[in-house]
Order: structure tokens, then sequence, then C-alpha cells
């Protein structure tokens, strides 16, 4: 339940991702020789600290690491594809874009209805039904001007966020049995593989939340968040390595019914402020903190 909650994350930074990056004048060479490194070394300095650990820990190392962190994989072959979506963007009418749109939101409709009721299928619309649909999702709603009242717009989307969230929690049984929804995850993408969430409701939940904060205009905790941003990466990929020593103690602690949602609270909280303190006092260590975060 609490995963289906916050699922948007990785689906909202995608779309942050194209708001930022297309449209732009990129010089192919240029903008993969400053983006690659960027994600590359961090996921090369993690992966080492791991190894040490485990080396020094007497555990055993396992290259499961290697998927876990899936997120690296796919948002590099995002960063790949960049360069040619961008070039579709800035030839692109807005009409055009909402065709791209549609289909990416008629595909994930699609392939969420055969995977509830089992139909087989040899429609192949994976090209659209992968991270880059939410790139240009991202785009588009970035420029798109809505004619509706600023605080109307935000109350709708909020609804839209919380319904598509309700829907979203089905899957985990939460409120209805079981497997009554299924959410369409691309596994196999015409980038590279990933876990992206890919189900309408998730398109819905992650759009709804991207235009709501669009709106909002907050200016609260600034320096935090700013902190945070820093060195989130570092964070998810040092998240794991926390949580090695942290399940350990939680585990042991008997608990049943809400006491199981208070130990995740807690724990994520943990895993939370833990990663972002680490990270942080990593990122301070001359020569070595570059490559963290």
């Amino acid at each position: 339940m609490f995963s289906e909650f916050a699922r948007f994350g990785v689906p909202v930074f995608l779309m942050l991702s194209g708001a930022l990056l297309l449209n732009r004048d990129i010089e192919i060479k240029s903008f993969l020789k400053r983006k690659v490194p960027r994600i590359a070394y961090p996921f090369l300095f993690y992966f080492i600290i791991f190894w040490l650990s485990s080396s020094l820990l007497n555990r055993e190392f396992s290259y499961t690491i290697f998927t876990y962190n899936w997120y690296f994989w796919m948002i590099l072959g995002v960063y790949l594809s960049v360069p040619i979506i961008n070039k579709f963007i800035q030839q692109a009418s807005e009409s055009e874009i909402e065709y791209f749109l549609a289909i990416f939101v008629l595909a994930a409709i699609f392939y969420q209805i055969t995977l509830i009721f089992g139909i087989e299928h040899y429609f192949d619309l994976n090209f659209f039904v992968a991270p880059i649909g939410y790139l240009v999702l991202g785009y588009y709603l970035s420029i798109k001007q809505f004619n509706i009242d600023s605080k109307k717009l935000i109350i709708l989307m909020a609804v839209i966020f919380l319904t598509a969230t309700f829907f979203k929690m089905l899957e985990t049984g939460a409120v209805l049995p079981k497997n009554s929804i299924l959410n369409y995850v691309a596994t196999q993408t015409a980038i590279v593989g990933s876990w992206v969430d890919m189900s309408i409701f998730e398109i819905l939940q992650a759009g709804s939340l991207f235009v709501l904060f669009k709106n909002l205009n907050l200016h609260i905790m600034d320096k935090v968040i700013v902190s945070i941003s820093n060195v989130s990466y570092g964070m998810y990929l040092c998240n794991s390595l926390v949580m090695s020593f942290l399940i350990p103690i939680f585990t042991p602690i008997p608990s049943n019914g809400i006491e199981i949602c208070a130990i995740i609270i807690v724990m994520i909280l943990v895993v939370f402020v833990v990663s972002w303190i680490l990270v942080t006092l990593i990122s301070r260590i001359p020569v070595i903190g570059k490559y963290c975060t």
C-alpha cells in the first residue's frame, strides 16, 4: 500500500527531466559527455562500497545489486534517447506531441486491460509504453496552459491524484482482494529494460501531481529541499546498503497489524535520514566527494 502511494517518484523525475532537457539545443557529444559520467561514477562508487562492506563483514556479495539498481540502467537509456526525442519535440507541433501522448495513454490502457483479463495479443506498442512517454508528458505539461482558475486546477489535480492512488492501492489487496487490478510495468521497452510503472493510474497519479506542484508555487523549506535534491541520486544508490544494516535490527521486533505499518513508516524515515546524512558527509570529502552524488 505504501509503495503504491509513493510510486510516482520515478515517473515524476522523468517528467521533470523532460521539462528541463527537451526543446533545447543539444550537441550529442557534449550532452553525453556531461550526463553519462554524472550517473555512472556514483553507480560504480557505491558498487565498490557495497563490495567492500560485504568483504569486510564476511557477507555474501550478491550481483543482484545490478538489477536492484535498475533505475541507473533505465536513466542511462533515457539519456541516450534524449538527443533523438529532442529533435522530434523541436520539430513537432503541439497537436503532434498530443498525438504521441494519446498513443502513450491508450497503449497503457490497452496493456493493462490485457493483463487484467488475461487477453493474448500481438499488438506491439512497447515503444510508446516506455520511460520516454513520461519524458514527453513532462515537457508537454510544463508548457501547457490550462484555461481554468489556478485554485480550481489545484483542487482538480488533487482529486485526480487521490483517485488514481486509490485505484493503485486495489492491486495491493489493501482495499479489495489482491489481483483485482494489475499495474503494467515496462520490463521490456524500446530503450532499456526497466521497472517503471506504466499503468494508466500511474500516469494519472504522476501527471496530476506534476501539474499540482507546478501551480502551487511553494517556497517552503527551500534549503532543505535543495540539500536533498543535491544528494538524492546518491541516497538512492546507497539505500540498499543502509537497509542491509537496519533490517536485522527491525526484523526481530514482534509485530502484527497496525504495528507492522508503524515499523514500515519508521524504517522508511530512518533509511531516508541516514542515507541523506551519509551521502551529504561523503560528498564533503575531498577528491572522492564528487563521485558519490
